[in-house]
């Protein structure tokens, strides 16, 4: 999470091969296996394949809570795979939902760089299999909600000025009504984290190039109103923000006991007071991969023990305090 408002960018394209059954109606493990081989040929050996079969229950979560793989990749474990590229921003899942699911992941807004690294991906596939597409509907999906360009764009915002001084609500309200979803990232109905992805709500009717410009335009204007927000917090409630992080890491570094839901709302108000320039934290590097690593199945394999929700409550709090000693510059 290097950027202070726009954390990262991400499309997604489905995409199914003609005359084959959806995944969860694909039994036949030669059919499945024959999906992934195709895969593999079309992306070379500079791509790392793993079959999800292979790995243990522990290893699927940690690749869940990192984002690299669905929830939907791991229900069908049996069948199921996944190709990283060597950089780990391109990640192709083999029958998840789809038969093929591509994502580009990358730091920051750049959406553009994000499809344009995703396109070379898609036009090898599209040039090579036979992809399920109808001159109407466009190309066709296991959810007939993702039929049209198959595309779903998303970007990774943290809005902390926006969401304490009310104003999350309204804009939301008028996203929504331009055709964007936003949902909590970290834990839904819970925005105290300040985390929020919008996204397209609609992939038929609409080109790829349209949908991209859609949620470009609107997050830069997103942008625009937390760095006012911002500045306006800044200065009408610089103490009740240096108040806030200062409490939040006696939390953090000082309790028993430790939720994933309260470490990650703590976390960002820290996180929110240092973007602001108003506490300094020597490596915000540490805040930011705490967001993952205090995760149940992080938890447990830094640990390397299987522990119970009760118990990662505990061990969460140590890992935190230890993470976060001396990390807090007080006095800017």
């Amino acid at each position: 999470m290097l950027n202070s408002i726009a954390i990262s960018s991400r499309i997604r394209l489905a995409r199914n091969i003609s005359g084959l059954p959806f995944p969860n109606k694909l039994s036949d493990i030669e059919s499945s296996s024959g999906v992934s081989k195709a895969i593999f040929d079309i992306l070379g050996e500079d791509y790392s394949f793993r079959k999800l079969k292979n790995l243990n229950n522990l290893q699927c979560l940690k690749l869940l809570e990192s984002r690299i793989i669905t929830k939907e990749l791991i229900d069908n474990k049996d069948i199921s795979s996944y190709a990283i590229s060597p950089d780990e921003k391109i990640i192709v899942m083999i029958n998840e939902e789809d038969h093929i699911k591509e994502q580009c992941t990358i730091d920051g807004l750049d959406l553009e760089k994000c499809y344009e690294r995703l396109s070379r991906i898609d036009n090898a596939i599209l040039n090579k299999l036979d992809i399920a597409f109808s001159s109407e509907f466009g190309f066709l999906t296991a959810c007939p909600t993702n039929i049209g360009t198959a595309m779903k764009v998303s970007v990774l915002l943290f809005l902390p000025a926006l969401t304490l001084n009310g104003a999350i609500s309204s804009l939301i309200e008028t996203l929504n009504q331009n055709g964007l979803l936003v949902k909590d990232y970290f834990t839904e109905g819970n925005n105290q984290d300040f985390f929020y992805t919008i996204s397209n709500k609609y992939t038929l009717g609409i080109s790829e190039q349209e949908i991209i410009e859609l949620v470009n335009k609107n997050v830069k204007r997103i942008i625009e109103m937390e760095e006012i927000a911002r500045e306006s917090l800044k200065k009408s409630q610089r103490d009740v923000i240096i108040d806030m992080a200062y409490r939040a890491y006696g939390i953090l570094t000082n309790s028993y006991l430790l939720a994933s839901d309260e470490c990650i709302e703590q976390l960002s108000k820290l996180r929110f007071a240092n973007v602001c320039g108003l506490v300094k934290i020597r490596n915000s590097k540490v805040v930011d991969e705490l967001y993952t690593t205090i995760q149940s199945a992080h938890l447990m394999d830094y640990y390397s023990i299987e522990l119970s929700e009760k118990e990662q409550y505990k061990f969460r709090a140590k890992f935190v305090s230890e993470s976060l000693a001396n990390i807090l510059v007080k006095g800017v």
